[in-house]
């Protein structure tokens, strides 16, 4: 059988008319933004692995951190290092790399990120995650997400095999189709992870309202704020109801006896952290208040309102910083970042503010995906 989901051309395909911005401002049309936010860390070198148009490396650029993407779709990586310098991101690398043999040393990275990208390799993702293992440093947190089998993708896949029997049964010849990916449920994803040398720290499906997209037929443009999908997500996407969620995520450590603290990035912690916490947190960083976001006890990551579905774009208009009280232009590209506060852009660079916001101000926010039709 052919993998249809490791082919180049596939993916040139696949990318052709969308573009960074219109990725960007689709915000949380895929969820799991709060729990990007909450464990990339803020030290070190951080990959996106399998990064496509880079949304996720162009944000948390902005937002400081040391972060550079890697595809293996040539074409793309050329046209984002084109975007990138006539967009004003000349700091941000994106390189042309397999990732099951990255170009990185190891013990080199602090955070690993892979969003919906090791459930297409056909004889499974321990290649990947062998190779993640390797390159993180001693502390280094990777962020896996996959597909997961929601409601949705379980009705899709009975209705497929109830049309396989008759076709069995009626002996009418049954051409099987290329491979795409897997779908994980939180589970298997976190054996696997497991299995690969990281520890797992935190494990479970996310991703409510994506069901419902999908459920949809992919059409979201009458929903509004009130629509029945977007109330259900606010009110069950943090309880066990996010088990039907449509992605599985894992957040995973390289455990060792001397690790970097995530809060305040030096080599001083040793692996009895994870005992207490989900990310190494030093004895000093114990004592600070943004190291009590990261207890295993604090329920696991929100956002912190409910959804705006389908917004206007904020386009350059003065708001008051809500922090220094100074006045700022927001950003032609981010808007207010995604955060319910509104912060000066050179702000949110600060580390500990940063931190802050991810663990209590994310503004959920809803658009649809959309090609720009040339």
């Amino acid at each position: 059988m052919e993998n249809k989901g490791q082919k180049v051309k596939e993916w040139s395909s696949f990318w052709e008319g969308f573009t960074p911005e219109s990725e960007i401002q689709m915000w949380d049309y895929y969820g799991g933004r709060q729990w990007i936010l909450k464990y990339a860390p803020r030290f070190g070198k951080v990959c996106e692995a399998g990064c496509g148009l880079g949304r996720y490396v162009f944000y948390l650029n902005r937002l400081g951190t040391n972060i550079e993407g890697l595809d293996f779709e040539e074409k793309t990586i050329e046209f984002l290092n084109n975007w990138k310098s006539e967009n004003g991101f000349n700091n941000v690398k994106f390189i042309v790399g397999d990732v099951t043999k990255l170009p990185y040393e190891d013990n080199s990275l602090s955070g690993y990120i892979s969003l919906g990208v090791v459930e297409h390799f056909i004889e499974g993702p321990q290649k990947a995650l062998t190779e993640a293992y390797r390159v993180l440093r001693p502390g280094g947190v990777a962020i896996i997400t996959t597909p997961s089998i929601s409601w949705n993708v379980f009705r899709i896949n009975l209705i497929k095999k109830i049309k396989d029997l008759v076709k069995i049964i009626i002996r009418y010849k049954n051409i099987p189709s290329e491979f795409f990916q897997y779908w994980y449920c939180a589970g298997k994803l976190r054996k696997f992870v497991n299995e690969s040398g990281l520890i797992v720290t935190r494990a479970t499906n996310i991703d409510l309202l994506y069901t419902f997209i999908e459920a949809n037929n992919f059409i979201i443009e009458n929903w509004t704020d009130n629509s029945l999908a977007v109330k259900l997500s606010n009110i069950f996407e943090n309880t066990f109801l996010s088990w039907f969620g449509s992605q599985a995520l894992t957040i995973s450590v390289k455990a060792t006896d001397n690790m970097h603290c995530f809060i305040c990035g030096e080599k001083n912690t040793d692996r009895t952290s994870l005992n207490k916490y989900d990310v190494p947190v030093c004895k000093v960083c114990e004592t600070n208040d943004l190291g009590q976001y990261y207890r295993k006890k604090v329920r696991k990551p929100d956002y912190h309102a409910p959804y705006k579905v389908f917004p206007p774009l904020q386009r350059g208009t003065i708001q008051i910083c809500e922090i220094s009280g100074e006045e700022y232009k927001i950003d032609e590209l981010f808007e207010n970042f995604g955060f319910i506060k509104k912060v000066k852009p050179d702000l949110l660079r600060d580390k500990e503010i940063s931190i802050m916001l991810s663990n209590t101000s994310i503004q959920p926010i809803l658009r649809s995906r959309k090609k720009i039709i040339k």
